[in-house]
């Protein structure tokens, strides 16, 4: 997605900004028309993580363009004029608003993947660890045939309620 991130930032170039919208943008906000439609940043951060890339790597891109792009900007005007350094201040703030919409969206798909792998283990280890809890209950009520079964079937009791625990532990 270089090409919509660059055109994002030369767009945004190109564009009047207020003090309050240089703010926003440094939190990373973006515009505030509220629009919802996702950005080519979060799409970025979409496939980076589909392709296997950690956030680490995703935001090196980042620094890669910046630099590659300052570098370009600096040898082709040696002598930057106010104006140049006005447009690379706006430059370096719209690439950090691309990274963080991409480290946001990054971050929430990690979130909701950590959940959602979360309640389904949750809910795959709650049937197994109920019936041998039921079952050791069981052993334990009925009074084994001999005692060390029963104390065997008591321990087994103690430990799937303290796996149990841990589980809720867990999903909380």
């Amino acid at each position: 997605h270089i090409v919509e991130l660059l055109t994002f930032i030369a767009d945004d170039l190109e564009t009047t900004q207020t003090q309050s919208e240089q703010v926003q943008k440094s939190q990373g906000l973006g515009s505030p028309d509220g629009e919802f439609t996702r950005s080519a940043a979060e799409i970025h951060a979409a496939l980076r993580l589909s392709d296997g890339f950690n956030i680490d790597q995703m935001a090196s891109e980042y620094r890669a363009l910046r630099a590659s792009v300052v570098k370009q900007w600096t040898t082709a005007n040696p002598a930057l004029s106010t104006t140049d350094l006005d447009d690379m201040t706006r430059f370096n703030e719209a690439v950090d608003q691309a990274m963080a919409e991409s480290v946001a969206e990054y971050t929430k798909m990690i979130n909701h993947s950590r959940d959602m792998f979360l309640g389904v283990l949750g809910h795959d280890l709650r049937n197994p660890i109920g019936a041998v809890l039921m079952a050791a209950r069981r052993m334990t009520k009925d009074g084994a045939a001999d005692s060390k079964q029963n104390v065997m079937a008591g321990r087994i009791a103690q430990t799937m309620e303290r796996a149990t625990s841990i589980l809720d532990d867990l999903l909380e």
